[in-house]
C-alpha cells in the first residue's frame, strides 16, 4: 500500500516517459517489497525552476536537472536488504528504460502504520481488516508448479498446495514473501528435505533473498540442525546457482 509522489523539473519528461517512470517504480515495488500489482496510487508533479531545489554535488554525487524526487509512502517493516536492494534495482531500471541518470534518481522511503490510511470512504482499512484478521490477499499469487502428472495422481494435493498453502498461507501481510521464503528453507535445510529445495530456492530469489543471505542462513543452521544437513544444502545452493548463472 505504498503512496508515491514524483517531483521533476517541468520540461525534463514527457508524457511517454513519465509513465514508464511509474511502470518501473511499481516494478520495483513489486520485486523487492511484495506489493499487490494493483496497489498502485502515485501522484506526479512538475515544477517550474524557481520551485524545484536541489545540491549538485551533496555526498558527491553529481546531479543535474534530469534529478527526480521520488517520494514513497509504506508500511513500516522492510528490511535494510530489501531497502538497500529497492534503491539500487530502481536506479539501474529506470536508467534503463528511461535512460535517467542513476545520480538523478533521489528517493525518499516514509513508514507509518495501518491506522494511518485510509483508502476511502472515511475508513482506515487496513487497521479493519487487521483486526479482523483478513490481511490474507496482500501479497501477489505463486505460480503453479506442480507436473500434469502429479495433478491427475493426487489432485486433493494439488489443490489444498496451490490454494490453501500458496494462494492463502503464503499470502498473508503478518510476513513479507521474502521472510516466508527464509523460513522455508530453513524448516526444509533443519529437516533434511532438499528435494524441494531447489523449487524454494528460485522462489526466494522472486522474492528478493540474495544468495549470500541464504548461505549464511544455512551456516548459521548448521550449529542447530547439524553440519551434514546444512553441507547436503550447500551442495543444492550451488548446483541451483551455478545453473541460473
Amino acid at each position: 500500500m505504498p503512496f508515491i509522489r514524483v517531483s521533476y523539473m517541468e520540461g525534463q519528461y514527457d508524457t511517454c516517459q513519465l509513465e514508464q517512470i511509474s511502470k518501473t517504480i511499481m516494478y520495483a515495488l513489486i520485486k523487492h517489497f511484495n506489493v499487490p500489482e494493483d496497489d498502485c496510487f502515485q501522484v506526479f508533479h512538475a515544477h517550474r525552476t524557481g520551485e524545484f531545489f536541489y545540491s549538485k554535488n551533496y555526498l558527491n554525487v553529481e546531479r543535474s536537472e534530469g534529478l527526480l524526487y521520488i517520494q514513497i509512502t509504506l508500511k513500516s517493516g522492510r528490511t535494510e536488504q530489501q531497502k538497500t536492494g529497492f534503491y539500487a534495482m530502481l536506479a539501474k531500471e529506470l536508467s534503463n528504460t528511461v535512460n535517467i541518470r542513476k545520480e538523478d534518481v533521489f528517493v525518499v522511503l516514509v513508514d507509518n502504520e495501518f491506522d494511518d490510511w485510509s483508502f476511502g470512504n472515511g475508513i482506515a482499512q487496513m487497521l479493519d481488516r487487521q483486526k479482523r484478521g483478513v490481511l490474507g490477499m496482500a501479497h501477489r499469487a505463486i505460480k503453479p508448479h506442480a507436473s500434469e502428472s502429479l495433478r491427475k495422481l493426487a489432485p486433493a494435493f494439488i489443490d489444498y498446495s496451490e490454494n490453501v498453502l500458496f494462494g492463502d498461507l503464503w499470502r498473508r501481510e503478518q510476513l513479507s514473501l521474502r521472510d516466508r521464503s527464509l523460513v522455508t528453507i530453513s524448516a526444509l535445510v533443519a529437516g533434511g528435505l532438499t528435494e524441494q529445495l531447489p523449487y524454494h530456492l528460485r522462489l526466494s530469489v522472486e522474492n528478493g533473498l540474495q544468495q549470500e543471505e541464504i548461505v549464511e542462513t544455512i551456516t548459521h543452521l548448521a550449529y542447530y540442525a547439524g553440519w551434514p544437513r546444512a553441507a547436503s544444502a550447500l551442495q543444492v545452493v550451488e548446483t541451483v546457482f551455478e545453473n541460473k548463472a
